[in-house]
């Protein structure tokens, strides 16, 4: 596989696995990208095409690291969320849990 073919794989997998929110996935092709990309720029200069990947390569990866940005704030302002209501629903339980049960047929 060439270098071009390589770096437009790796471009592939980052930015898929981030649109499908397959956070396990990111890490492993990020991880696999930091591994590769030093290896690819060893085998010598760039050519103008594999340069044009390398490029569109960096913007997968920072579309990637915006979407794991968006996921991340969603989640924490979820929690936010949960911890605001916790009170109430904790208040809710033990109403619930205090009152008498109800006879059964």
């Amino acid at each position: 596989m060439s270098r071009q073919q390589q770096l437009t794989q790796l471009a592939a997998q980052v930015l898929g696995a981030a649109r499908a929110q397959d956070w396990q996935a990111v890490q492993l092709a990020d991880r696999a990208l930091a591994r590769e990309l030093p290896q690819l720029a060893a085998l010598g200069p760039w050519s103008g095409a594999e340069l044009e990947a390398l490029e569109r390569l960096g913007t997968a990866h920072a579309m990637a690291r915006g979407l794991c940005r968006e996921a991340s704030e969603a989640l924490e302002q979820q929690i936010a969320q949960w911890r605001e209501g916790r009170d109430g629903w904790l208040a809710y339980a033990l109403q619930d849990s205090a009152s008498p049960l109800e006879a059964r047929p």
